[in-house]
């Protein structure tokens, strides 16, 4: 008698053989359409046939997948019982028996495992109840292209071609998911974080690539490990600085390539050069959003030298506070050129299209209190204030928005946006997904108020200003 089962990873060998729980999984990964490391666990029993004779012949079938393109290199075999013998192509410190021929039959529904010579499976004790598992891994198995359950037949045969067998292996195939929706963040933080939702069936990681010219993957900007869930989950992947322009970024989803088990998989760590784009029926697994950056000709900093109509982002301040831009006279301060409020997240975005060339510092409106431009120990005029030029800025800045529901680099960092005039805003571009991925939205606007100088608050951490 021979029992099989499937397993991703070993099966615990008790009085019976180890039966296969409804909806577990032997592929990895579990995905329709993909080439996959297939597991199946025979437990041969004292009173088989290979029992007395020894295992000469391994044969599996399948009504739906493929095994056309495993080869010779892909299977692993161990037998498991009261001494472990293992069995491959290549001889290794712990391959006892090399030089398997695999061949598979038209169409790949059949393949057949041939050894070098009998191996007889070893075995506890004498008992019928007695077991020795024959864990056979195969790479490269194409996966049926639709999601199901699916079964693989299983016999082992001995030198006089007595079979044992057959018996069902069971797995299943779920689908993949991958979106992106647009979102904002900012792109003077060394805190940027990008959201995007992924289902990898038995796990993996999700790569984040600026897009090439051609639609491809560009260059890494960060990454995400992905649980074995089944099911979408969130993830936020940190990309530390590394955007810094409104652009639209591509999602790509990878298996693991190391470790013939779940174990050994979680053991490893995401490496583009090493680990698979996933493709399902063919397809590249990955989903695009537009990634909004704040909408400025620059950052407010202690010394900054900045064209007039320039639009510079003020992080410094607090929630709703009032401020003014005050003219700086050797180391006194002058009369105000302009007041403004911070949005509720302590930030705006400074138009300096009235301000006259010279040297300006920012004071509070409550109390004229100086406001540190570099966060140091030495606060005054001349070492907080910024320079406005008699240049004219080249570049005029058209102001898009974009409105997600995705928790931004805002939200964490505190910083927000405000944009002349309440209405010069545009909606972003829609997010996609191909392979198996969802779509992404993003609406924009956002309330107004100025004073002198006028600006947009923007009170939504997630509502930010950007330049196409």
């Amino acid at each position: 008698m021979v029992l099989f089962s499937a397993a991703i990873g070993g099966i615990a060998l008790g009085g019976t053989a180890a039966a296969l729980d409804s909806g577990a999984g032997s592929m990895y990964p579990s995905a329709p359409g993909t080439d996959a490391l297939g597991t199946a666990v025979v437990v041969a029993r004292p009173g088989d046939a290979v029992a007395q004779n020894g295992i000469k012949r391994i044969t599996l079938s399948t009504s739906a997948g493929s095994f056309e393109n495993v080869t010779d290199d892909d299977v692993f075999i161990a037998i498991r019982g009261g001494k472990r013998i293992e069995i491959a192509e290549g001889g290794s410190d712990i391959t006892e028996i090399s030089n398997i021929s695999v061949s598979s039959s038209a169409g790949g529904n059949r393949l057949q495992i041939t050894l070098p010579r009998p191996v007889r499976p070893r075995f506890a004790s004498n008992s019928p109840n007695t077991g020795a598992e024959v864990a056979v891994k195969f790479e490269n198995f194409t996966t049926p292209s639709r999601p199901g359950n699916y079964q693989i037949n299983g016999t082992l045969s001995d030198p006089s071609g007595t079979t044992d067998g057959p018996a069902s292996v069971s797995y299943s195939v779920s689908p993949v998911e991958l979106s992106m929706a647009n979102q904002s963040l900012s792109q003077f933080s060394d805190r940027q974080t990008i959201n995007v939702s992924a289902a990898v069936p038995g796990g993996g990681y999700v790569g984040l690539y600026t897009t090439a010219p051609n639609g491809s993957p560009g260059q890494l900007v960060g990454a995400t490990n992905v649980s074995t869930s089944s099911s979408a989950q969130n993830y936020s992947i940190d990309v530390g600085g590394n955007v810094s322009e409104s652009q639209q970024l591509m999602a790509v989803a990878y298996t693991e390539t190391s470790g013939r088990s779940a174990a050994l998989r979680a053991e490893e760590s995401f490496d583009p050069t090493e680990d698979q784009p996933l493709r399902v029926n063919g397809q590249l697994v990955n989903a695009t959003g537009y990634v909004s950056t704040l909408d400025v000709d620059g950052r407010i900093e202690a010394g900054g030298e900045y064209d007039q109509g320039a639009r510079l982002y003020f992080p410094q301040g607090e929630p709703a506070t009032g401020y003014q831009l005050r003219s700086v006279n050797g180391s006194e301060l002058g009369p105000a050129a302009t007041q403004f409020e911070t949005a509720t997240n302590g930030t705006l975005i400074l138009d300096t299209s009235d301000l006259s060339e010279g040297q300006y510092a920012v004071t509070r409106v409550s109390d004229g209190s100086l406001v540190s431009l570099d966060n140091d120990s030495t606060t005054g005029p001349q070492d907080d204030s910024i320079f406005i030029t008699g240049q004219q800025v080249t570049t005029q800045a058209t102001t898009q928005a974009s409105d997600t529901d995705a928790a931004t680099d805002a939200a964490t960092d505190g910083e927000g946006t405000a944009a002349t005039g309440g209405a010069d805003t545009a909606a972003g571009n829609d997010g996609n997904a191909s392979g198996s991925g969802g779509n992404g939205t993003s609406n924009s606007g956002g309330p107004g108020f100025g004073i002198a100088v006028a600006v947009v608050a923007l009170l939504g951490a997630a509502l930010l200003a950007t330049r196409r």
